[in-house]
């Protein structure tokens, strides 16, 4: 069915669940299939959250992470993030990530915006923050995820818009954080 937006709806009332299950749960999300009142079934991923951060240095230089992503068998470079742990605040989150991932930290945080990012199957929201005046922390203090192998990357604004016109960046929230970056104004 469609319907013209008339202007005048603001909100729109979620359909009526009738039962939920879970399907698959694992350490970070978990598989549910929602049936709606009228027999409307959803099957989709429901995840705790995210945050990114756009990590600047005294340079102006933006911090980049390369790491393998299996999903898709690439080494990808993108912003720094990570999933939020149960009932973790963002701003914490996102400072451990930056920590963790480039042995960075930053004295000035700003919370940017929240997205969803796949919300056709998956309620995953990941949280963008500004950190500024990012600086290396003294020793080699990194204790990212065991499994994790991480290089990290200063580049400059022209390095960045180069690296998106030629398709280098494939990951959706750092085109998103690049995209903001390079847009701000100083």
């Amino acid at each position: 069915m469609f319907f013209p937006y008339d202007g005048k709806a603001t909100e729109l009332p979620e359909p009526e669940t009738e039962k939920e299950e879970i399907l698959l749960r694992t350490r970070v999300f978990d598989v549910v299939r929602k049936t709606y009142r009228g027999g409307m079934e959803r099957i989709f991923v429901r995840h705790r959250g995210a945050v990114t951060v756009i990590a600047t240095t005294p340079r102006e230089q933006v911090l980049l992470v390369r790491q393998f992503r299996a999903p898709v068998g690439e080494w990808l470079w993108e912003i720094p993030a990570g999933t939020l742990e149960e009932g973790e605040d963002p701003l914490f989150c996102a400072q451990r990530e930056l920590e963790e991932e480039t042995g960075f930290s930053s004295p000035e945080w700003s919370y940017l915006f929240s997205v969803c990012l796949a919300p056709g199957y998956s309620s995953e929201i990941i949280h963008f923050f500004r950190a500024r005046n990012a600086c290396p922390l003294e020793g080699d203090i990194r204790e990212g995820d065991a499994d994790e192998v991480i290089y990290y990357l200063e580049i400059s604004k022209e390095e960045a818009q180069a690296m998106l016109a030629e398709g280098v960046i494939k990951d959706a929230k750092t085109l998103i954080g690049l995209q903001y970056w390079l847009s701000e104004r100083p």
